[in-house]
């Protein structure tokens, strides 16, 4: 069995996130959806008993400009390139 990264450890890049439900938005890296955010990060937040994964949202200054719980969110990644693997 192939052994699952954290949220943190997972070197795909994120193309967006999204909270749940019709219209309820989210961050993207595309122009499309959001013209303000250039790229969204993994990393993890000192928790009580364990480190609790978070999203770092980045404008084009290369600014934070928001920090998302991960349970709050759907993740989108970058496709993986045709013929290698994901």
């Amino acid at each position: 069995m192939n052994d699952i990264p954290l949220i943190h450890m997972d070197e795909r890049p994120i193309t967006s996130i999204w909270y749940p439900g019709e219209d309820a938005g989210g961050y993207s890296t595309d122009a499309r959806f959001d013209k303000s955010t250039s790229k969204i990060v993994a990393y993890a937040e000192n928790g009580q008993c364990a480190p609790v994964p978070f999203y770092a949202v980045y404008d084009h200054d290369g600014n934070i400009k928001a920090r998302v719980p991960a349970q709050m969110v759907t993740v989108i990644y970058a496709e993986a390139p045709k013929g290698g693997e994901a």
